[in-house]
């Protein structure tokens, strides 16, 4: 079988970030933790990157998209984001980290929106398969997660920043292979069009749907392996745990060509507010390893399931040559406001009531499965 060097280049890519992120989402919170900051702060620290998404991923998709300069933009803040973090070494008062966590927002979370968009558009025109590709980022999370957890535990917190440098310097060089056709412009960009795709009302649902299904991680994301030290896991099987959730989200990216009507992003926001209706509130009142991991599957539903159901609306939906501002906006409303509102607050729940924090999470999959039905209607009539 003769593998496609342009679905190669964006699983590499794919690979890249990920292994950012599967270093930073379990133990980023605790490298803070270990440098003095609170529950509290730390909670502060993580929205900061968040809310910056309102303004960042806009300003720099239109930018992409009115220029066509997908790949360059896409390079450029790769390489902003690996001295953001190297900065991070040096970072004492609080307001340093308040600091750096907005430049992180803007650089590094930033990639996402903008190589998706490039991916999407190449996948579309070549008739590649979202699913296979993507997996690659699952698989590389997984591994950079383990690695993160064995390394934090024989070496301490300190070597987590050395890892996110490198997995940074890998990414940079990744992004310099990207394919850059995808942001090619078809159609004259405009402010107009921009705005009539944000106001559009199934654009809306659609944000509400996905970003209550993403929000339910909070607690999760924030303090996950906060709570898990606190119960007396090690930080291996803290790394498998998370593992097992992104095995979980595999099986569902391998499965999404074969899941049929399933596989209509309406069902699949649906599926992700069912399983963080079922997966929070059993978090938050269990301690035992074994049935943890059994929940940690539940990833597959409340991440995979509404990752797939958002790009499949996006692909289907997103106007020509408005493919990154699409993107963007979506990441902006949905991991910026919409996140950047949770975390805080998970924060204190977390500080005030500990594991407990999690049933709060449940609500937010009641509030996702209800705009999930709201668009579909949306999308028969």
């Amino acid at each position: 079988m003769t593998l496609n060097p342009i679905a190669v280049r964006l699983s590499l890519f794919y690979a890249a970030y990920f292994a950012v992120i599967g270093i930073t989402l379990p133990y980023w919170p605790a490298w803070l933790e270990s440098r003095g900051l609170s529950p509290v702060a730390i909670g502060a620290v993580l929205s900061v990157g968040f809310w910056v998404k309102l303004v960042a991923h806009p300003l720099l998709a239109t930018v992409a998209d009115a220029t066509g300069a997908l790949k360059r933009t896409t390079v450029l803040l790769a390489l902003a984001a690996l001295a953001v973090f190297a900065t991070f070494s040096v970072a004492d008062p609080f307001w340093s980290y308040l600091a750096l966590a907005f430049l992180m927002g803007f650089t590094f979370q930033s990639i996402m929106p903008l190589g998706e968009a490039l991916a999407l558009s190449e996948i579309k025109l070549r008739g590649l398969d979202y699913g296979p590709i993507r997996i690659w980022g699952s698989l590389s999370f997984i591994a950079a997660a383990f690695s993160a957890g064995w390394a934090a535990e024989r070496f301490g917190n300190p070597v987590i920043l050395t890892l996110v440098i490198a997995a940074t310097l890998a990414l940079v060089i990744c992004c310099l292979w990207l394919p850059a056709r995808g942001g090619t412009v078809r159609r004259p960009w405009s402010w107009t069009a921009t705005a009539r795709l944000v106001a559009n009302r199934r654009y809306l649902v659609f944000i509400a749907a996905a970003g209550s299904a993403q929000a339910s991680h909070a607690v999760f994301y924030g303090f996950g392996t906060i709570a898990w030290r606190a119960n007396g896991f090690s930080d291996s099987a803290i790394g498998i745990l998370w593992s097992l959730g992104v095995v979980a989200e595999i099986v569902v990216f391998a499965l999404a060509a074969r899941l049929g009507r399933f596989a209509a992003a309406p069902a699949l926001l649906a599926l992700a507010g069912i399983g963080a209706l079922i997966r929070w509130p059993l978090t938050a009142v269990t301690d035992d390893l074994f049935l943890v991991a059994g929940l940690q599957l539940l990833h597959g539903l409340t991440f995979g399931a509404a990752h797939l159901g958002a790009m499949r609306y996006l692909q289907d939906n997103a106007p020509e040559g408005l493919e990154a501002t699409a993107q963007a906006f979506y990441y902006a409303l949905v991991s910026g406001v919409i996140m950047g509102m949770a975390m805080p607050v998970a924060g204190v729940f977390y500080e005030g009531y500990g594991q407990l924090a999690y049933i709060a999470m449940g609500g937010l999959g009641a509030t996702g499965l209800g705009f999930a039905l709201i668009l579909r209607k949306m999308l028969q009539a």
